[in-house]
């Protein structure tokens, strides 16, 4: 099978993130993954007419501003059949567009101290998530705007400061692209977590439809 191109596309208008740096630990992991090349950008035109080359692309982005014809080119380029993974602050983005939050069905409406929690696997038959069980990371526990009706739980959290159960990651078709949503991702601490790399590895993979 040929290998799968994807590009990792970063904002940088976030302050609270090392989006670059993080963004390239990211794309070197995907490179050092078998079957996955990655590519690595912070240029907004790319998303209007540059992602033909690329079987999926990863948003790790906060803040910001979508043109019209960078949402336009995104969301075409995920109806046409793009895989689209969004990884934690992609939900805290673009606040404006009303289009990529519905594709992604989800909107950041705060989050947990930075800390210590669990995350369970909801699903264990997925490919994303077969073979993975519980595991422990540090980060912020993110609460979304979201529609449960309309996307496939993954895994999910409890946060024990608000005595309250999150959705941590989920799935679904968008036209003929598939999406999935992975809230974690604050900063190295999770990033060398090697659960947390495996969801990335397998979210890559299954959203470009090698999984």
């Amino acid at each position: 099978m040929d290998i799968l191109k994807s590009l990792v596309f970063v904002g940088t208008e976030g302050i609270y993130h090392d989006h670059a740096g993080n963004g390239q630990y990211l794309t070197t992991m995907l490179n050092d993954s078998d079957g996955i090349e990655a590519d690595f950008s912070r240029n907004y035109n790319v998303l209007a007419d540059g992602l033909g080359t690329y079987s999926t692309v990863l948003f790790y982005t906060d803040i910001g501003e979508l043109t019209e014809e960078q949402e336009k080119g995104l969301l075409n380029y995920i109806q046409s059949g793009g895989g689209f993974f969004g990884l934690h602050t992609a939900a805290a983005s673009f606040r404006e567009s009303e289009g990529y939050h519905g594709m992604l069905n989800g909107f950041f409406n705060g989050h947990s101290p930075y800390m210590d929690f669990t995350v369970n696997v909801s699903d264990s038959e997925h490919p994303i998530s077969t073979g993975l069980t519980d595991f422990e990371v540090t980060d912020e526990l993110y609460y979304l705007k979201h529609n449960p009706d309309t996307s496939h739980h993954l895994m999910h959290a409890y946060d024990n400061t608000k005595d309250e159960t999150h959705v941590m990651a989920f799935h679904h078709k968008y036209g003929d692209g598939r999406v999935f949503y992975f809230a974690l991702g604050h900063d190295l601490a999770v990033l060398e977590n090697p659960s947390f790399q495996e969801v990335i590895r397998r979210g890559v993979l299954w959203v470009g439809n090698r999984l």
